[in-house]
């Protein structure tokens, strides 16, 4: 485990307690979370907001207890994994798109970050979106530079930004349009290497087959791109 490229940062990551004093942050009940599963060797990742306390209960998909939070983080899709991450891999199940980001089940092809690596809480069931603008705006400002950090050694080729926040950061925080959804964000955030970058909006429920269908659309139209640039080779 020590001699990952990402060991130290992961470390870093795992000790932050930037948000210590913000009151919707509990770091001692819910400590941060590097990663969902294996992000090494991915040439594709999706880009969420940040965790949900459902990731620590009931069933404690990630450990509490630091000394075994990054295995069992490493390990998520090990054992069945939150619903949530069920909606993801629905972009992701398509035969042509499983051949040019590698073999196996979609989470040993896809990889899981967040720009927020705490839960925040706001109520009984508000997470993220009964923070405040200027609330998000501070905690992000907080994390933001771990996942410049994530991304860096990584070198995704393609990136999902999954909701209206993950989009704005990228964006360098210009509001994502009605006309941008479903699409490839112009001008992405610049980063210390060439990607291709997909803004997919978040639903309270799931999305519909029609928009599902024109997010692997869009992946495949990033596949094509990345031929004609001789990438995704590998």
């Amino acid at each position: 485990m020590e001699n990952r490229i990402d060991f130290k940062l992961m470390k870093r990551i795992l000790e932050c307690e930037a948000c210590r004093k913000f009151k919707y942050v509990n770091l001692k009940k819910y400590p941060p979370i590097c990663c969902f599963g294996e992000p090494l060797g991915k040439k594709a990742f999706v880009i969420g907001i940040n965790p949900s306390r459902r990731e620590y209960e009931p069933k404690e998909y990630v450990k509490k207890d630091r000394k075994y939070a990054l295995k069992s983080q490493l390990q998520y899709f090990k054992k069945k994994p939150y619903g949530f991450f069920d909606e993801i891999a629905r972009f992701f199940n398509d035969s042509e798109i499983g051949e040019k980001f590698g073999a196996g089940t979609v989470w040993d092809r896809v990889a899981i970050l967040d720009l927020v690596k705490c839960v925040t809480i706001v109520g009984k069931d508000e997470q993220w979106n009964g923070l405040k603008t200027s609330e998000k705006n501070t905690i992000i400002g907080n994390c933001q530079h771990f996942l410049i950090e994530q991304l860096s050694p990584y070198r995704p080729e393609l990136i999902i930004a999954y909701g209206k926040d993950v989009g704005m950061w990228f964006k360098s925080n210009k509001d994502p349009t009605y006309e941008e959804e479903f699409n490839f964000i112009a001008n992405p955030r610049k980063l210390a290497f060439s990607y291709q970058l997909i803004y997919v909006p978040q639903r309270q429920g799931k999305h519909s087959r029609p928009e599902v269908n024109e997010v692997k659309a869009k992946i495949k139209e990033a596949i094509l791109r990345a031929r004609l640039r001789g990438g995704l080779n590998d």
